[in-house]
């Protein structure tokens, strides 16, 4: 009879299962998986006249410790005396078995016990029959390297063995014996003894369904089957330094347009697939992790399974009125079967800004104000005994020399990042327990003080676990949980204000405090050091917690490849924000008394007390889901896929503000796809959503949206096998469909009822003393209020060459109908208060987007690889409802949306004659250096008439991006570029053509606009920087070609170099890999525009700068 710890081999594994949920569950620390255990791990064990079995069971209890054996194998009933201190394992168990004909192996925490004569056997043989035989073996992995431990059982009979230390094995069988060999995390392998009785077996990993399968909606299709615009990247190229995953999306995958506006500490980037189809409210593409509607940028990169992006209708029909804009996939990682392994990576790096804006020093912005004061009064405002002051730093308190930049930023901060995950299981339970912790601090440069810390910084904590059971062998059950904390520091006045101050306050302008201490502020204008250190903080707290349960059961006991899947997930987020404000007493200096103590002006009364204000914000949302699929192949030939679903969403603001707020959102539908294919030669496929919105009247809140494709991989045809060695996979696909956007816009909740508006009133009684608020009508209703709807169409090819290279590349073309926009056509005439809101814009976006991708193993050592992808799109306005101009240029409609327009600039004025002689320009008095535009309507006069499209918008059109790896030996190297072109901006700003007002305290401007802008006398009729004055003027603040910059750049958006230790080195310590890296984040720019980073989203340069990141880490596995 077999122990009662362990019946047989499937005992044993269950046991290890059981072992691996325990450590799921209690979240027992990472190191639990090193093979170091056995060597730091001590016991102490005192036993007299104990058994052999209660030796084992004290083990057990001060340990984690298992023990193997069968019945038979050992005297477990056998008396010994022990006294041991502090001892491991092996010194312990040598002593027990003294004496005795056992011996062990120890793996991990399991100790198998066996007979020396028969090493590896886990039970007694059987007495030897008449037609048994000796039967030798030895188990490898796939690298040839020995499996000890691996468990081989004669099919049908409990008789087995395991593995020794070198993977051999001995064991007494028939010649019709099976044999079945198993280890965890690799395929069973089954071999028929015959005349055999020695054999080598090599186990094979099992494998990764992901590499055969692409992610789709709702579910996952071979890949040779997808016909839908899928593009996926690996996880491991989205590792980057950063705070947000959607920062290192830009370049990475064909049809990607994001961009980064700014670089503060733990801000994301705006995202778009395949451009911009709709100037409606919402454009932007629905998000989806583990089939959840949640925030790509709460997902740590390190536990992300998969990636894709679904772009034309077939793949994203399924999702009806919320596919419109394109959707992103994401699949965290879940454990498999294998034995526990531990990830873990630690990363710190440095940041500076990509581009430092360059100021005019105290010479060039002196040297401008006695310019213009000259040419205004006749005199100069600095007097050379002044203006020496200033430049030579006497008397800073009075004649301050201040470099703004340097006062309020520091060159470099630092980022650090951590994680670590767990993952393994077997049959019957796996897991995957993640943990990672990031922290950004800001450039800025504050002084600490007793109160508080005014830096600028980022932290967020992030957990996740994914589980897995099979309930039974067709039920399976997942639960996720993940949970993010996330804490934000900020100045306490906006960012962007002290920025823009930094850059607008001159040098000579405000001491930033006075010798004494004082705090000094100027009565016009502001101090940006005071800004950022006494003015207070904000602290922002945002915390996320999502939970996920799914049961998947396989219907195959009905009919083969039938299974049925139901979700649920509940989300809940709550923020908050401190605001803690100080408003100190500030000064101004008057001059110094006869002492030459400085004479001090109060100008502002106040307290070093902190104030504080509290606004919390929230919500939660639920998703239910339950959905039947079908995929079964018919003699080889037919393959059928099918799915249905039932999809109800709910989501609840928790602090809402008004009435309608409060009640919850939400979205419920059906959805179906039928797929065919011929011996994966001929694909057809057919998807739709019937989803509906209660935006939306009834008897209008539901839409069928439908969607058709067609795939002919010629490459599978037999005629084609003469070429497949040049040209191994061709295949064309087409798609049609239409899909719908329920996120119309209008800032109104119930579009189809009519709003009131209160609105003017009157002051009634004899004295007129009481006033009444009148009533009027508000939003009218429209009972015809829908969706905006998408026709999307999609043709493409995927080519192979030489089994090496692999290029696909796709046409689209979309029509946006329905966009929701508020009437522009009717006439004031009408007598309403608010025109109404009706779905009748139109928009057209159409591109092509292809990428390109090369592997090769050269030999042994070297691997290499490239990738690189291309998109390119322009969108259309259709229709506006705005009337028609008198000239078709002023029109927004026939042109992209958000298109800049402006006056076409040929030069600058060269003399009063020249402005005689030219149309009369409208926007106020003009002078030689002056802007000079052309008349485009040819009336003789400058005006709004003559405004006319030019250049890209703000959002570039053609986006790229390639990179090559490789793999030599044990190092390794990337390098990624990205870029993005047909991109443009209008330029302006107190900083590039003067202040509006108080030029003293804020009119300071860009070095390079001092030196190369117009002057008397430097009359350059073709200067980059036109005349500056005592205030800006009008005529030159206009949006012209002057002013438009092309904002095209390309950038090492990221590079690695890596090297990993020797494993016969690390396996000695018990791990798996040690490598080290250096990566590097936007190293370089290259650009045509330099006065800031061309992808920041401003026009006058005030705003936090993108940063460059270096960083040096470590990934451990054991």
């Amino acid at each position: 009879m077999v122990n009662k710890r362990f019946s047989n081999s499937w005992s044993i594994k269950y046991r290890i299962m059981k072992i691996a949920a325990l450590f799921l569950i209690l979240g027992i620390n990472a190191s639990l998986a090193s093979s170091t255990y056995s060597q730091s791990a001590t016991l102490s064990l005192k036993a007299n006249n104990k058994t052999v079995q209660e030796i084992f069971s004290e083990i057990e209890k001060q340990s984690e410790y298992v023990f193997f054996y069968y019945d038979g194998i050992l005297d477990v009933n056998r008396k010994v005396k022990l006294d041991i201190t502090d001892q491991t394992v092996d010194i312990i168990l040598n002593q027990l078995f003294t004496g005795t004909d056992n011996t062990y192996v120890i793996k991990d925490r399991q100790i198998f016990i066996s007979k020396k004569k028969n090493t590896g056997l886990i039970g007694p043989l059987p007495l030897k029959a008449q037609d048994r035989s000796s039967f030798r073996g030895k188990v490898l992995d796939d690298l040839g390297e020995p499996l000890p431990g691996a468990a081989i059982l004669v099919a049908g009979s409990t008789r087995g063995v395991t593995t020794d230390l070198d993977g051999s094995f001995e064991l007494e069988v028939n010649k019709s014996d099976k044999l079945v060999i198993s280890y965890l995390g690799m395929e069973d392998q089954e071999i028929v003894i015959g005349n055999q009785n020695d054999v080598v077996i090599r186990m094979k990993p099992k494998a990764d369904e992901l590499e055969e399968v692409t992610v789709v909606a709702y579910g996952k299709q071979k890949k040779a089957s997808v016909i839908g615009a899928i593009s996926t990247i690996t996880s491991e190229q989205l590792q980057v330094p950063v705070a947000k995953l959607s920062t290192s999306l830009a370049g990475q995958m064909a049809g990607i347009v994001a961009i980064q506006r700014t670089g503060e500490p733990g801000a994301g980037a705006d995202f778009w697939i395949r451009g911009i189809s709709s100037f409606g409210a919402n454009n932007t593409p629905l998000i989806l992790v583990d089939g959840i509607e949640r925030s790509m940028d709460l997902v740590d990169p390190e536990d992300i399974a998969t990636f894709s992006i679904l772009k034309d209708a077939t793949a994203t029909a399924l999702y009806g009125v919320r596919g419109a804009n394109g959707i992103v996939l994401i699949t965290t990682k879940r454990g498999r079967e294998a034995k526990p392994a531990i990830n873990a990576r630690v990363e710190y790096g440095i940041s500076n800004p990509t581009v430092t804006p360059k100021m005019a020093n105290a010479s060039q912005w002196m040297d401008y104000y006695n310019d213009i004061t000259l040419q205004g009064n006749g005199q100069l405002a600095y007097q050379p005994v002044e203006y020496d002051k200033h430049v030579n730093h006497t008397d800073p308190d009075l004649y301050p020399n201040v470099d703004w930049w340097d006062t309020t930023f520091r060159n470099i901060s630092n980022n650090i990042r951590a994680n670590v995950n767990v993952s393994g299981g077997g049959k019957s339970v796996r897991y995957y327990v993640a943990g990672s912790f990031y922290s950004e601090n800001g450039i800025f440069k504050p002084v600490k003080n007793p109160q508080y810390d005014p830096q600028v910084g980022y932290k967020k904590i992030n957990f996740r676990a994914n589980v897995d059971i099979n309930v039974t062998r067709l039920t399976e059950l997942s639960l996720s949980l993940s949970n993010q904390y996330e804490i934000k520091n900020r100045l306490g006045v906006a960012m962007e204000s002290v920025y823009n101050n930094t850059l607008a306050v001159p040098s000579v302008a405000v001491v930033p405090v006075f010798s004494d201490g004082s705090l000094s502020r100027p009565i016009v204008g502001t101090n940006p050091y005071l800004d950022l250190n006494y003015t207070g903080y904000s602290a922002d707290f945002w915390n996320n917690a999502q939970s996920l349960i799914s049961l998947t059961q396989d219907f195959s006991f009905i009919t083969p490849g039938l299974k049925g899947n139901a979700k649920f997930s509940w989300d809940a987020r709550n923020e908050s924000t401190l605001d803690k404000r100080k408003s100190p007493v500030t000064y101004d200096a008057l001059g110094r008394d006869k002492e030459g103590n400085l004479i001090l002006h109060q100008n502002r009364d106040g307290n070093d007390f902190l104030s504080l204000a509290r606004s919390n914000r929230g919500a939660q949302t639920w998703n239910f889901e339950t959905s039947l699929t079908y995929d079964q192949v018919f003699n080889d030939d037919h393959r059928v896929n099918g799915l249905f679903l039932f999809n109800i969403r709910e989501y609840t603001n928790n602090f809402p503000t008004d009435y309608i707020a409060a009640f919850a959102n939400r979205n419920i539908g059906i959805a179906g796809r039928a797929a065919y294919s011929f011996r994966d030669k001929y694909f057809a496929e057919f998807n739709f959503g019937y989803n509906g919105s209660e935006n939306f009247a009834p008897g209008k809140r539901f839409g069928f949206f439908p969607s058709g494709a067609l795939g002919y991989m010629i490459s599978n045809e037999d005629f084609w096998k003469p070429l497949s060695s040049v040209i191994s996979l061709l295949k064309i696909k087409g798609s049609y469909g239409e899909i719908g956007n329920d996120k119309i816009g209008g800032d109104r909740r119930f579009a189809y009822n009519t709003e009131m508006q209160y609105t003017g009133g009157w002051n009634f009684g004899r004295d007129q003393a009481k006033w009444i608020g009148g009533i009027a009508t508000g939003h009218p209703g429209n009972p015809n209020v829908s969706w905006e709807t998408a026709k999307k169409t999609d043709v493409g090819f995927e080519l192979g060459l030489f089994h090496r290279i692999k290029l696909s590349a796709d046409y689209f073309k979309e029509k946006r109908e329905g966009i929701y926009i508020q009437q522009q056509s009717i006439p004031s005439v009408v007598g309403i208060n608010v025109t109404q809101y009706v779905n009748l814009g139109k928009m057209q976006n159409q591109g092509i987007d292809m990428t390109l991708e090369y592997e090769q193993q050269v030999n042994d050592e070297l691997y290499i690889s490239g990738r690189g992808n291309f998109t390119f799109n322009r969108n259309k306005v259709l229709y506006d409802d705005k009337p028609s101009q008198q000239w078709p240029y002023l029109n927004d409609v026939g042109f992209p949306m958000n298109q800049h327009r402006g006056l076409v600039a040929i030069g600058l004025f060269e003399s009063e004659k020249d402005i005689a002689n030219s149309p009369t320009q409208t926007f106020g008095p003009v002078r030689p250096g002056d802007i000079k535009y052309r008349d485009i309507d040819g009336n003789g006069i400058i005006d709004s008439n003559d405004r006319v499209p030019m250049g890209y918008t703000t959002i570039p059109e053609i986006n790229y991006g390639f990179g090559v790896s490789l793999r030599w030996r044990r190092f390794d190297l990337s390098v990624f570029f990205q870029g993005a072109t047909h991109v443009g901006r209008m330029i302006g700003g107190s900083q590039v053509y003067g202040s509006d007002g108080s030029i003293l305290s804020l009119g300071n401007f860009y070095e390079e606009v001092a030196e190369n802008r117009w002057t008397e006398w430097n009359p350059d009729p073709n200067a980059k920087y036109p005349r500056m004055w005592m205030s800006a003027f009008d005529n030159n603040k206009q949006q012209s070609s002057y002013w438009w910059r092309d904002m095209s750049y390309i950038r090492l958006k990221n590079a690695e170099i890596g090297y990993s230790l020797p494993k016969e080195l690390i396996q000695k310590i018990g791990l798996s890999t040690i490598r080290f890296y250096i990566q590097g984040v936007n190293l370089l720019t290259f650009s045509g525009f330099k006065l800031w980073d061309p992808e920041l989203n401003t026009g006058t340069g005030g705003l936090y700068p993108q940063m460059r990141t270096a960083a040096i880490g470590m990934n451990v596995n054991f």
